[in-house]
This record gives C-alpha cells, sequence and structure tokens, in this order.
C-alpha cells in the first residue's frame, strides 16, 4: 500500500486507499475492486476450550453462567480451532465471559 487517507466518510462507511499493483492490462482507470487486507500478526481476541462449544443444527453455542445458579445457552460464531485445544470465537462472546468448560456435560443434564 503506498497511501492510506486519514479520514473515512461515515455515510457510506469506507476510506480511501492506494494499492500499486502490476497490470496485465486487464484493469482500466476508474475501475473498482474489492480487496481483502490481512495484517502479517492473526490475533485471537476470544478463544474458550474447544469442549465449550457445542455444534448443534449447524449452529455453534456455548453455556454461560445465569442468575439463580443456571445456565444460559448462547449462540456464537466458531472461528478457528486452536492448537491449544482451544476454539476462536468471532461473535457472540465478551472477552473474558466465563462459559461452561464442557457443554456436552452440561447439555447432557439439560436434556434429562
Amino acid at each position: 500500500m503506498s497511501n492510506i487517507s486519514p479520514t473515512l466518510d461515515p455515510t457510506i462507511r469506507t476510506g480511501k486507499v492506494r494499492i500499486e499493483v502490476r497490470n496485465p492490462g486487464t484493469m482500466k482507470l476508474g475501475m473498482f475492486v474489492t480487496a481483502t487486507l490481512r495484517g502479517k500478526v492473526n490475533e485471537v481476541d476470544t478463544a474458550v476450550p474447544a469442549t465449550a462449544v457445542l455444534h448443534l443444527h449447524d449452529r455453534d453455542y456455548v453455556y454461560v453462567p445465569a442468575p439463580g445458579n443456571q445456565f444460559r445457552r448462547v449462540q456464537v460464531q466458531a472461528g478457528q480451532a486452536l492448537a491449544d485445544n482451544t476454539q476462536e470465537i468471532l461473535s457472540g462472546l465478551k472477552q473474558g465471559q466465563q462459559v461452561v468448560a464442557n457443554a456436552l456435560a452440561l447439555q447432557h443434564t439439560v436434556e434429562q
């Protein structure tokens, strides 16, 4: 990248970025492009034990503590399985939020 604009247009949530790439002749002046930018470091914001994630009907859930010594099932969007037997959570949990470490054990007791 050769230049990133310091301001964003708040109405359409965009910013101007100048990227220099080789052009084999297919790109013309004024054309738009969709680009995915990746940083050099892949950061994980939230991760839970892999056993905490319950995969049920093409969705992912975890159990979180609820008032009255109860637990509540919360839908999450799980990301990559990580090397230390943990699961990345992309959305649905706040960083540092408590979860049940073994969702299958709790699921079993809830259904009986």
